[in-house]
């Protein structure tokens, strides 16, 4: 059997964009007073989350002595690390700072652990793993930013066997939802999908789609079937607005995958409406009903996405996406300017 060839043979480019790790809920629940440390995995790198002097901090999830995990220690009153095993103490640069067994003796220069830039915003802890071209943000929400909503959800996170891009491809994908999500997101009499104008602006693949309003008879009224806007930062979130059929009002779905691996991701998950009165279990069990559905398809696919893969005309985003990223990985090879060229060049198809 023929070898398959990966879409992008070099993922290191993905260090240089702003990744999830955790909510503010899970550090806070970490310890009592709220500060962590906890561990996650980012692109293969065992990471150590934690909140000193007021600020989170990322690191890499290593005690520089005998390598023992720093996220199995504490967080001290002095806004430091501590580590498990010998105790030693890290400082939010991730330098060590003290040595409790020698503790007159100079620390070694060799006596730290990679620190890396770290970011709450809405409600979500980001890392970015590679800061020297310092050319992406955290991606857009509008969760925040809409005074049409009144709630904000943040959903708890949830894992895959599957890798970032699979998971963004599948929540893009329109040719699947009569088949996966029959009767809950879609009517499978609507299988032949429209084949949509794709552009990227300012380093977002932006889209826009209008399904059906005869649907509305077939579907449950938690179904959010409306017209349905996609502003995407590259490389793996999605901003789905909302204007629901039934009522007229917004819908906000947000969702970003965290590649944890290239076989693996962490997701998470931001719902923003409109009704002062709707418990928030009503619209997340609606969505985890859709992701039980999703979950075992996509789960079977191989993480990473092949050259070898048959696409058809109705792939027009997923294939436009694969398009970009793979352009975004060639251009990193050559350095900053051609990176910056490749995810900020502006190419519209839409009016």
């Amino acid at each position: 059997m023929n070898a398959l060839t990966p879409l992008t043979a070099d993922q290191s480019y993905l260090r240089h964009f702003w990744h999830p790790v955790a909510t503010v809920n899970e550090l806070e629940a970490a310890d009592p007073a709220g500060n962590g440390p906890i561990g996650r995995t980012l692109l293969d790198e065992p990471l150590v989350i934690a909140k000193l002097n007021g600020k989170y901090v990322a690191m890499r999830d290593r005690c520089a002595h005998r390598y023992a995990k720093l996220s199995v220690g504490k967080v001290l009153e002095n806004n430091r690390i501590q580590c498990p095993y010998h105790g030693w103490e890290y400082g939010a640069s991730g330098r060590c700072e003290l040595m409790p067994a020698c503790p007159s003796d100079a620390i070694p220069k060799k006596a730290f652990t990679p620190a890396y830039a770290c970011e709450e915003r809405y409600g979500i802890i980001w890392v970015r793993l590679d800061s020297s071209w310092d050319c992406t943000n955290i991606p857009y929400c509008e969760a925040w930013e809409n005074p049409e909503f009144k709630r904000q959800i943040i959903a708890e996170p949830y894992n895959w066997d599957s890798s970032a891009e699979r998971r963004w491809e599948n929540f893009t994908d329109f040719s699947h939802f009569a088949y996966v999500h029959p009767g809950t997101l879609y009517d499978p009499a609507y299988s032949e999908p429209a084949i949509v104008p794709v552009d990227r602006v300012g380093g977002e693949l932006r889209f826009f789609m209008e399904p059906g309003r005869d649907m509305l008879d077939t579907l449950p009224d938690d179904s959010p079937l409306g017209s349905w806007n996609y502003r995407n930062s590259m490389p793996f979130s999605v901003n789905l607005s909302i204007r629901l059929y039934k009522n007229d009002k917004p819908f906000l779905l947000w969702t970003t995958s965290s590649p944890t691996s290239q076989n693996s991701c962490r997701n998470f998950m931001i719902i923003a409406h409109t009704e002062d009165d709707l418990p928030d279990s009503q619209p997340l069990d609606f969505q985890k009903l859709v992701l039980a559905e999703d979950q075992p398809v996509i789960e079977t696919q191989p993480g990473p996405i092949y050259l070898d893969e048959v696409s058809l005309p109705t792939d027009k985003i997923s294939n436009q996406y694969r398009k970009w990223l793979r352009e975004l990985s060639t251009a990193a090879a050559k350095g900053e300017e051609a990176f910056k060229a490749a995810l900020f060049t502006d190419v519209t198809e839409s009016k």
